[in-house]
């Protein structure tokens, strides 16, 4: 008999914060990665550990007997073609070139709720625009909540203009409208600040556009591709029309659900693949990624 069959149940632990949950499963067997392993239970294998590894494909995966899961929500995988992933890998790990991809390069993402606050120089108009198009995509993505505030204590994402005051120093010097972004050791976005140049962007339809292309850029610190039409907000190349396309709805979906680890290296997330993939073809089941708080 194969000795898959027996599994009870493989895990994949992801190391990042999620959305709270109350339940605490005691499950009989499990099966984790060896890097799950290493990174809950901080402690040396033993030779009866060895005894129970299996391999598949190229991981390698300890049995966890009466395993205690932590608290936190079990996400089943989320299956993405390879064309998708090719083209979500070059705008989230900002892989272009394809002849010397570090595979070292993570994703960035927001935890926390965007809280935006727009200096006294923007005007209603603009941002009414903006929260308008921010609204539409916390409405479409899971995970991802968008409001304005006003004041600039409760704010963690800051939105204004040249000759306003400096509210990010390492703007100060940009001689061109841009944004920045802050992460911490989990590759969680907790501040963003964004400024616009208006004396070249100098009329509202100009300043909107600019503003609503930084802004999502600010969702993951993403890198623009050539493989889109240039409408797509993704796509390497101006349009005066550019708008959110299905597959940019797709994108920044994929990018902000839990049916893969968030944070990771691009190493980690095609090896999470590779072996997710396997299970759900060979023995059609879906891999469950663990995200604990």
């Amino acid at each position: 008999m194969n000795r898959f069959l027996t599994i009870i149940s493989i895990v994949f632990i992801c190391n990042n914060v999620t959305a709270q949950h109350k339940k605490q499963d005691t499950l009989k067997r499990v099966y984790m990665s060896l890097d799950s392993y290493k990174n809950q239970y901080k402690k040396p294998l033993t030779k009866n550990d060895s005894i129970n590894f299996m391999i598949r494909g190229n991981d390698t995966l300890v049995l966890v007997e009466n395993y205690v899961r932590p608290k936190g929500i079990s996400v089943p995988y989320e299956y993405k073609d390879s064309t998708f992933l090719k083209y979500y890998q070059k705008i989230a790990f900002r892989t272009k070139g394809i002849d010397s991809i570090d595979k070292k390069q993570k994703m960035r993402y927001w935890k926390d709720d965007i809280k935006i606050y727009f200096s006294e120089s923007v005007s209603k108009k603009t941002r009414k625009n903006l929260m308008s198009f921010a609204t539409k995509i916390a409405n479409e993505v899971d995970s991802l909540n968008i409001s304005e505030v006003k004041q600039i204590e409760s704010s963690n994402c800051i939105i204004y203009y040249f000759g306003d005051y400096e509210y990010e120093p390492r703007l100060r010097n940009n001689k061109k409208s841009d944004y920045y972004i802050s992460w911490n050791g989990n590759n969680q976005i907790y501040r963003s600040s964004i400024k616009i140049d208006t004396e070249l962007y100098f009329n509202e339809k100009l300043i909107g556009q600019k503003l609503k292309e930084l802004f999502i850029g600010t969702l993951g610190h993403f890198s623009r591709i050539n493989n889109f039409g240039c409408e797509s907000y993704f796509a390497d190349c101006y349009s005066e029309n550019k708008q959110l396309t299905p597959v940019d709805i797709e994108l920044l979906q994929y990018h902000y659900s839990y049916g893969i680890c968030k944070g990771t290296t691009l190493e980690k997330f095609e090896k999470q693949h590779q072996q997710a993939k396997e299970l759900l073809k060979t023995h059609n089941r879906k891999m469950s990624f663990y995200h604990p708080f």
